[in-house]
């Protein structure tokens, strides 16, 4: 069993009112045998050196990253830094960051693998039961890469978690962040070990909102799509009235949909154009059909509020109900079509799930596993998503 505690803040000024505010709502006398946290953050925590004073004043590991917005159970509409704490008796917590990534991830992740490896606690078996990641900004380098990592690495361990984001407009100062120190182009990742059975729930884009016959990829290079059926994809995009006079105005509100050859669907946002590329979120495989959605404010509250139900009926059926807490990562597109109404989506978490306390972040790219046969877990990196992990 995981105790879960939650603590928020608003305060940005006054360092020590901050930390002491911080340090009431967790409550570090009741931790257990084994701790860890996650914090998620406005970058102007870690400038007056907030956060870490937050770290050092706890005794165990805590990963996070900054962020546009993020919500705990109780935190209102006007928190800006949240945290939660993992403690337990019987499942226990180890965590690091991987060395800066300019190129290819491979090493840095296997280095940081190997390091949590050697670190965990004894008697807890031969590989973590879970992984909570938090992916640095990326841009060549894709979600993708971390994930087919960290998943080959670890034999297929389930991988959940966020990408770094940022509240500022032009999109600076975006940081990932372990035990008090921020991170430019590290992901961070926390290990759960022992018994864990988590258990995931994401939304869902129905062919309703499908606007454009099926197409195909037919020249794209990681993340970049430079051809669909066969012409330029800009031309492509005129065709079906989403690019006009070479603007990508309004594009976050029509993610595409790739299907993948094993029956999955993965979804990918444009964040840009560069020399007549569409530039997407995650690995866009060349030969793969596509399609484009179109999604409004209502769709995201909808989708939100199918698959918490989704989660309510599975924690029903549960008969520990009372033990269970929620982890919730959902893209920052579908905050923005929300427009105004920033509070839409975490709305549909708080009435929905009741009682149960959670961790909600808006996030750049979602880690969220797919259940599968067998009691097996296949792990994917989606845009446009809401995912939730029940532990």
């Amino acid at each position: 069993m995981i105790k879960f505690i939650t603590a928020h803040s608003s305060e940005t000024d006054d360092v020590e009112a901050a930390v002491s505010e911080i340090l009431s709502q967790l409550d570090p006398g009741s931790l257990l045998k084994f701790s860890a946290g996650i914090m998620y953050y406005h970058a102007d925590y870690a400038k007056t050196g907030i956060t870490k004073r937050i770290c050092d004043s706890l005794p165990f590991p805590i990963i996070g990253s900054t962020t546009s917005s993020s919500a705990v159970r109780g935190s209102g509409e006007g928190a800006i830094l949240t945290i939660n704490v993992f403690t337990s008796d019987t499942i226990a917590f180890n965590a690091g960051i991987c060395d800066p990534v300019t190129d290819e991830p491979f090493m840095p992740m296997e280095k940081l693998y190997n390091q949590l490896l050697n670190e965990k606690p004894p008697a807890m078996g031969k590989k973590p039961a879970m992984f909570f990641v938090i992916a640095p900004d990326f841009y060549d380098i894709t979600g993708d890469d971390y994930l087919a990592a960290l998943t080959g690495l670890s034999g297929g361990v389930p991988v959940f978690g966020s990408a770094a984001f940022t509240h500022t407009s032009e999109f600076r100062d975006i940081k990932t962040f372990f035990n008090g120190a921020e991170y430019d182009s590290s992901m961070a990742v926390l290990a759960f070990w022992g018994n864990l059975e988590p258990k995931f729930f994401r939304t869902a884009i129905p062919e309703a909102q499908v606007i454009n016959q099926r197409a195909v990829i037919t020249d794209s290079y990681r993340n970049r799509i430079r051809k669909i059926n066969g012409i330029p994809v800009l031309e492509y995009f005129e065709s079906v009235g989403l690019v006009k006079n070479g603007s990508l105005e309004g594009i976050d509100a029509f993610p595409l949909i790739l299907h993948v050859q094993d029956g999955s669907r993965l979804i990918r946002t444009i964040h840009g154009l560069e020399n007549g590329e569409i530039l997407c979120s995650g690995m866009v495989p060349s030969h793969l059909p596509v399609e484009i959605s179109s999604c409004d404010r209502g769709f995201i509250t909808e989708s939100a509020r199918k698959t918490v139900d989704e989660c309510k009926k599975w924690l029903e059926s549960q008969n520990n109900t009372g033990s269970h807490a929620a982890l919730v990562v959902s893209c920052i597109a579908r905050r923005w079509i929300l427009g105004t109404d920033v509070f839409a989506e975490i709305n549909k978490i708080d009435s929905g799930l009741k009682e149960l306390p959670y961790h909600f972040v808006y996030s750049r790219g979602e880690y969220c596993p797919a259940h599968v046969q067998d009691n097996r877990t296949v792990n994917y990196f989606f845009n446009f998503t809401m995912g939730i992990c029940i532990i």
